[in-house]
């Protein structure tokens, strides 16, 4: 029982090894009662958060960090578990910024995803979300922070909570069916945005964002980083 939660440290992040047969509320029992004592060592320092050797689900892994951000000083800054993300890259090829991410948790918690979502699936985060891959026609986003698809967005995404939501949308070609921002919903009346095989794809990042109660897509340049600071 009391190796059921293993903490281990890595250089970008920390590591805990879940037991995959123990039910859940005594994993979460064991695992609020180690985390609390690695607090006395980590501090509230800024750190990742990756969950191995068990699956869980979207609520289970929301409930897990609940209890480190409500029951301890710790800030986490990215969570990484067995659906979702860079665990099986070397911390080299990963690139990510843990000794300088003060600007990307003032944004909230991100959520990694590997993989295309293909059509029925649906992703839903309290923090930011970034996909590794495509989302296709019929896949579902909904985020309470910003939405950012390394790939094709071609299904329907939900980005920030508020009326006047800062929140923004981000992929290599957004031809989404609906996205809505804050409280701002447009539809893409495109009729080939229902076959994957005919969106139109190209290399240039885009970006939607929410301006005098509408919903802009540009290409991300310098001028469009102006246009959405000055929201």
């Amino acid at each position: 029982m009391n190796d059921c939660v293993i903490l281990k440290g890595k250089k970008d992040r920390l590591v805990v090894q879940l037991d995959s047969n123990i039910d859940f509320s005594s994993l979460k029992d064991k695992f609020s009662e180690k985390i609390k004592q690695a607090e006395a060592f980590i501090g509230d320092t800024k750190i990742a958060i990756e969950f191995t050797n068990r699956k869980l689900t979207e609520i289970e892994e929301n409930i897990l960090i609940g209890v480190v951000t409500k029951d301890t000083k710790i800030k986490v800054a990215f969570i990484f578990s067995e659906e979702s993300i860079f665990s099986e890259l070397p911390v080299a090829e990963s690139k990510l910024p843990f000794n300088n991410i003060k600007d990307v948790t003032e944004e909230g918690i991100t959520k990694f995803h590997k993989g295309t979502l293909r059509s029925g699936h649906n992703l839903e985060f309290s923090g930011n979300v970034v996909i590794l891959g495509d989302v296709n026609p019929g896949a579902v986003i909904k985020a309470k922070g910003n939405v950012v698809v390394l790939g094709y967005l071609n299904g329907t995404v939900y980005a920030g909570e508020d009326e006047g939501s800062e929140a923004f949308v981000g992929a290599f070609s957004l031809n989404p069916i609906q996205i809505k921002i804050g409280q701002v919903i447009a539809k893409n009346p495109s009729t080939n945005v229902l076959d994957i095989n005919k969106v139109k794809k190209t290399l240039d990042f885009e970006v939607a964002y929410l301006k005098d109660g509408n919903i802009f897509i540009e290409k991300f340049n310098k001028a469009t980083l102006e246009h959405m600071i000055k929201i």
